[in-house]
């Protein structure tokens, strides 16, 4: 299958660009007009919207691998004990993930009430 990324390729390549995010707003007059910000903030809520769905078909992808097919170090050798515990820490990701997109939604929409009054390119 030519062209299919793999689920951590995907995740490798979003962090990349999260990473190239945090370069560009690294400067102060990265956003010309609040506008520019409100948009920006938009798509990082969006973002966080979709990830909380990524994790919960993760913890299946997990909790669907056959324990025969996999190997623990503890004593005694559980591996649904760790598929477990993967669970629950991806469920409390998924809980403060979704705290954080409620308060990006927030403040993109307080981020609409700022008006640009300076003066305008070409003016």
């Amino acid at each position: 299958m030519t062209g299919v990324r793999s689920p951590h390729q995907a995740a490798a390549s979003a962090a990349e660009q999260v990473r190239s995010l945090g370069e560009l707003t690294a400067r102060p007059g990265c956003y010309p007009y609040p506008i520019d910000a409100h948009h920006t903030l938009g798509a990082l809520a969006g973002m966080l919207e979709q990830l909380p769905l990524t994790l919960h078909q993760t913890a299946a992808a997990i909790n669907a691998m056959p324990a025969e097919h996999l190997a623990v170090l503890d004593d005694p050798p559980i591996p649904s004990l760790i598929q477990a515990a993967v669970a629950t820490e991806l469920g409390h990701a998924i809980a403060a993930l979704e705290q954080a997109a409620t308060h990006l939604r927030k403040a993109q929409h307080t981020a609409a009430e700022l008006l640009y009054t300076g003066p305008t390119p070409g003016s």
